[in-house]
């Protein structure tokens, strides 16, 4: 009866210790690894999700890339990387033709530098300090202003860009003669700044024409005699400047060392 017990207990301990050992060296693991395999599922899958929505984000900016490649064009057709003086001159021409003025002498001058504009802090009107010892007044509630003549000022100066700099953005002065009427002649400068080079007009100097002395007309034509004395053909000099952006990668070649 004693071994029998023996034999069931060591029975029962040899089964627990097999279930024991079993657990230790398969079943345990084998969780350890399915907690760490969803863990690694659940980053897997924030990742999935984060990448997504940049996926999205760069599809729907590649929906208008063609809109960005056409403002590119423009804006490198209004500042070219070279000077391109013939293309320029073509412009020119076209313009001319167009405003009914006839170009009489063009001149191209060396390139300038860009120098960085510097904007200056809006100046701060000084508090006065009360008085010391004198009674300090009532607070009253400050009434809505209309903004001064300087903080518009302030609000409207130009922005400098970090990215242009004297390195890769220069300006090429150009002079200009032409003649036509005194209108035709506005009209050009105006389509001068308006045409697909981005040209700056800083001056223009106007003086009209003197025409020859001519017989009177036989005939008392009022028309004819009116266009002998109401001639508003002028002669017109404009300065101005059109801009270069050069490549970085050109810039930093063409830079001399030291």
């Amino acid at each position: 009866m004693d071994l029998n017990r023996l034999w069931v207990f060591g029975t029962v301990v040899l089964i627990a210790a097999t279930a024991l050992l079993g657990w230790v060296l398969g079943i345990s693991p084998k969780l350890s690894e399915a907690s760490l395999a969803d863990a690694d599922r659940v980053v897997v899958e924030t990742q999935n999700s984060a990448s997504e929505l940049k996926v999205a984000a760069l599809k729907e900016k590649f929906a208008s890339i063609g809109e960005l490649k056409g403002e590119l064009s423009a804006l490198r057709s209004a500042v070219p990387d070279a000077a391109e003086i013939p293309a320029f001159l073509t412009q020119l021409d076209s313009i001319a033709q167009q405003h009914q003025v006839t170009l009489t002498d063009i001149s191209v001058n060396d390139a300038q530098a860009y120098a960085p504009l510097v904007v200056a802090p809006p100046a701060l009107a000084a508090e006065a300090a009360p008085t010391e010892g004198a009674a300090s007044p009532t607070p009253t509630p400050t009434p809505t202003t209309a903004p001064t003549a300087a903080e518009e000022a302030a609000a409207l100066a130009p922005v400098p860009n970090e990215l242009i700099t004297a390195s890769n953005f220069v300006s090429v002065p150009v002079s200009l003669t032409v003649s036509g009427s005194y209108g035709n002649v506005l009209d050009f400068i105006e389509g001068l700044q308006k045409g697909t080079r981005l040209v700056m007009v800083t001056t223009f100097a106007t003086s009209m024409v003197e025409s020859p002395p001519v017989a009177a007309p036989a005939a008392t034509d009022k028309t004819a005699i009116d266009t002998l004395g109401g001639s508003d053909q002028v002669t017109t000099t404009i300065s101005a400047l059109i801009y270069v952006l050069l490549d970085p990668n050109t810039a930093a070649a063409t830079t001399p060392a030291g």
